[in-house]
């Protein structure tokens, strides 16, 4: 499947977005890519969010549900805009369709526009109908809904990213300026805090997905979580370490504390 999602009857007004957890690149793709097997495998492992659909399990455990895409960003990244001209990332070659790999170097020939046209309507498009049918569906269910953008980052800087340089703290938390209330922001950088994790806000990676179908509604408040692999798993075997229980702790309470702000009248004053 192109995408799955997770509980599809929640109860409570949480959203998951797990947009990067998977390394499957379908065989009617592979033939896209100029690179070997091996060093196509070796790009899965240092960009893929391993293991993310597994560590924010908590988040449909307590009754809110996710959406996972089953396809590796190399073939096609739905957290990126489909329109190269609004998108940073295509200066480096991974815009939404990724021509260049973590090295910034050449991985895939040049596609036609039939192609490109091809994995948009197949995986792109899907996704963002489904990501805020979940939306609204919340809104329409609970009155309103926490969206929570799903990531982690590699404990190292790698080559193709802009902005990062600095501490790489184990919990980054993105934001956006009308979804993320301030509030919110504190509460969770005390949770961090308090379970003995470094902390960082909108650096090395910024900012939040929101559904454009919500985008200035009221109703939805949103924020991304990059949680850095040293703190859950070993990069180089892909396997977890005895962290990874103790992440799935604090973003359970991540996830209780968003119940906490999901009362109306506390959602107003943060607003």
């Amino acid at each position: 499947m192109k995408h799955t999602v997770v509980n599809q009857n929640p109860t409570i007004p949480v959203v998951a977005n797990i947009p990067h957890s998977s390394p499957y690149i379908p065989d009617d793709i592979r033939e896209q890519f100029i690179i070997s097997d091996a060093e196509l495998a070796e790009e899965n492992r240092l960009l893929v969010d391993w293991f993310t659909d597994e560590l924010y399990a908590p988040l449909t455990a307590l009754g809110g549900c996710a959406l996972q895409h089953n396809i590796s960003r190399f073939v096609l990244d739905p957290e990126r805009f489909d329109d190269d001209s609004k998108e940073i990332m295509s200066s480096r070659g991974m815009g939404v369709i990724y021509t260049h790999g973590c090295s910034r170097q050449e991985i895939r020939r040049v596609l036609s526009h039939q192609e490109r046209e091809y994995l948009l309507s197949r995986y792109y498009r899907p996704y963002h109908d489904e990501m805020n049918r979940l939306v609204r569906a919340s809104v329409e269910q609970f009155g309103h809904c926490f969206f929570i953008d799903c990531h982690s980052y590699p404990e190292h800087k790698l080559p193709y990213e802009i902005d990062g340089n600095g501490e790489r703290p184990d919990v980054v938390l993105g934001t956006d300026p009308y979804h993320t209330p301030e509030p919110l922001i504190e509460q969770i950088q005390s949770l961090v805090l308090d379970a003995g994790y470094t902390f960082g806000l909108n650096k090395p990676f910024a900012g939040t997905v929101v559904p454009l179908s919500c985008y200035k509604d009221t109703r939805v408040t949103a924020f991304m979580l990059e949680i850095n692999r040293r703190t859950y798993m070993n990069e180089i075997t892909t396997t977890h370490h005895l962290g990874f229980k103790k992440m799935q702790s604090l973003i359970h309470s991540i996830a209780e504390l968003c119940l906490e702000n999901s009362d109306p009248i506390h959602i107003s004053e943060i607003k």
